[in-house]
């Protein structure tokens, strides 16, 4: 009996020795896959125009190891933007951001908490912030830990991020501020390489009520995304932004001045140099925006890329000008993907530093005209499938499709034969006032003149001037039947197809046929003269 005992408790210890060294075992090669994934997480964050990664040090151990990261905002892009903020704020995004990775190897990462899911591995993200730093955030969140990252690397090479920032109330009661924020949450499900994920963030509401300066809120919003590989390279799927309402009032006059170049970089990498960077100042004013939705998707059949994007909103109220509801539905057809694919690829490597704007723009045209021809050679179709926007004046309305058929190269050479590749049909309607206010700005600035003249122009008399050309010459069009008048609203369509015209189905001559002798009339001419 005794030796039966002790026969059953050699095997329990052998059993429970084998299962150690089984998941010791497990528990190192799970960390060396998970140092792979993580490795391609931190190639893909350093390719990010955003930030500039100062280090990253990765610490493997046999059951956990450690990624240390710390990067900085990328000054070229934000350096101007950053000179804006208030100074209490300057230090929060001035600075280095350093973080830490705790990284608990599976086959049960969660294991020591009684977290018994299995995994490959666990990552618990820990922020280094600095004590001033800590003392700023903690003005807000209290005891509450800022910002709370998890990453759940599953065994297939996939996995789960969740971001999580949790809500707070402030307020300074002598200075008149006061903040509500109700939190932030993000989940994102990933795939092998990240080929593909499935995105789901929501931003229930913030409100920002500065009483000498102005108030700023807006509520629910929700970005859900579903993306994955095409067999082109192009990613596909569907992308979702809803938003309750934005408000944003000031009571002092704010100066800007944007750098659109570097905001259109940072977003979508196409880098447009220095031309579209508007400045000014913005007098004091109300806006709000209710209920605006997006949504686009993108589909493949064979080796052709379908987009279509849908915008919406409520309205949209600027003081007192009321525009709105606007519903945008809009497609891109039969594009080439793989074209699509070379065409970003070539652009990304276009040098950014350093280039000026002419050069960088000649660079751009010069890319698109090596890489991106069959795009056009493959029956590219844009379709407006409906457009309407109220505006403070009445409804404005447009439908159309512009596609080019049976382009080759050889015919970018001939401007004409170019032009016979396009398709374009259209139909437009807009309030009479709505264009008399484009026309009355564009005459204010042809006659504007430098301040400090003696004499200046008569606003109310260039505006009354205008107002009177536009009312000729729509009258005159309407006459010849090449647009139609119904009280207030201007409406007309467009046609052209194989290089000819027509305008509200009358023919209209373009330039190089108006110079063309008449082919019917040519030999009656001829015959005269003889």
């Amino acid at each position: 009996m005794v030796n039966l005992n002790a026969h059953r408790w050699t095997l329990a210890a052998a059993g429970v020795a084998t299962l150690a060294v089984l998941y010791g075992g497990f528990s190192y090669w799970a960390g060396v896959k998970a140092e792979q994934t993580l490795n391609e997480q931190y190639r893909l964050l350093s390719t990010m125009p955003a930030f500039t990664v100062k280090s990253h040090r990765y610490e493997r151990g046999w059951f956990s190891s450690t990624e240390t990261t710390e990067l900085e905002l990328n000054k070229k892009l934000f350096g101007p933007y950053l000179a804006t903020l208030p100074d209490n704020l300057k230090p929060l995004l001035s600075g280095t951001l350093r973080y830490t990775n705790h990284i608990e190897h599976g086959p049960l990462p969660g294991l020591s908490r009684f977290n018994f899911v299995p995994a490959r591995a666990l990552v618990r993200t820990e922020f280094d912030m600095s004590a001033a730093t800590r003392k700023t955030l903690a003005r807000f969140f209290g005891d509450a830990e800022p910002i709370t990252v998890t990453n759940r690397l599953g065994f297939g090479g996939g996995g789960e991020l969740n971001v999580a920032i949790p809500k707070f109330d402030y307020e300074e009661t002598l200075a008149g501020v006061e903040m509500k924020w109700q939190g932030f949450d993000l989940k994102v499900d990933y795939g092998k390489g990240f080929k593909e994920y499935r995105v789901d963030a929501l931003s229930p509401g913030f409100m920002l009520d500065a009483a000498s300066k102005g108030s700023f809120t807006f509520n629910g919003v929700r970005y859900a995304s579903d993306v994955r590989p095409g067999v082109t390279g192009v990613r596909l799927g569907s992308s979702e932004l809803a938003i309750g309402d934005i408000r944003f009032a000031w009571k002092e006059a704010i100066p800007y001045s944007i750098k659109l170049n570097e905001l259109i970089y940072l977003v979508s990498r196409v880098r447009v140099g220095e031309f579209i960077n508007p400045s000014g100042e913005l007098k004091p004013s109300s806006v709000e925006l209710k209920q605006l939705n997006y949504q686009i998707v993108t589909s493949e059949q064979d080796d052709f890329v379908n987009t279509r994007g849908k915008l919406t909103f409520d309205s949209f109220r600027y003081d007192e000008q009321k525009y709105g509801p606007l519903k945008l539905d809009v497609s891109a057809n039969h594009l080439h993907g793989p074209t699509l694919v070379k065409l970003d690829e070539a652009l990304s490597k276009v040098p950014f530093e350093k280039l000026p704007p002419a050069e960088l723009r000649k660079r751009y045209i010069d890319t698109i005209l090596q890489n991106g021809v069959p795009l056009l050679e493959n029956d590219p179709k844009l379709v407006v499938h409906e457009f309407k926007l109220g505006l403070p004046s009445g409804m404005s309305s447009l439908t159309g499709t512009l596609a080019i058929k049976g382009l080759k190269e050889a015919d970018l050479k001939s401007p004409l034969t170019f032009i016979r590749r396009f398709n374009v049909d259209a139909s437009v309607s807009l309030p009479k006032p709505a264009l008399e206010t484009l026309v009355v700005a564009q005459a204010r600035n042809l006659f504007t003149v430098d301040a400090s003249a003696e004499e200046q122009p008569d606003m109310a008399e260039i505006d009354e001037l205008a107002r009177s050309l536009l009312d000729a010459q729509l009258s005159e069009w309407a006459r010849q039947g090449l647009l139609k008048l119904d009280g207030n609203q201007v409406a007309t369509t467009l046609d052209f197809k194989e290089g000819e015209l027509k305008i509200n189905r009358k023919p209209v001559a373009l330039p190089w046929q108006a110079d063309a002798p008449d082919e019917a009339s040519a030999p009656a001419a001829e015959g005269t003269a003889l």
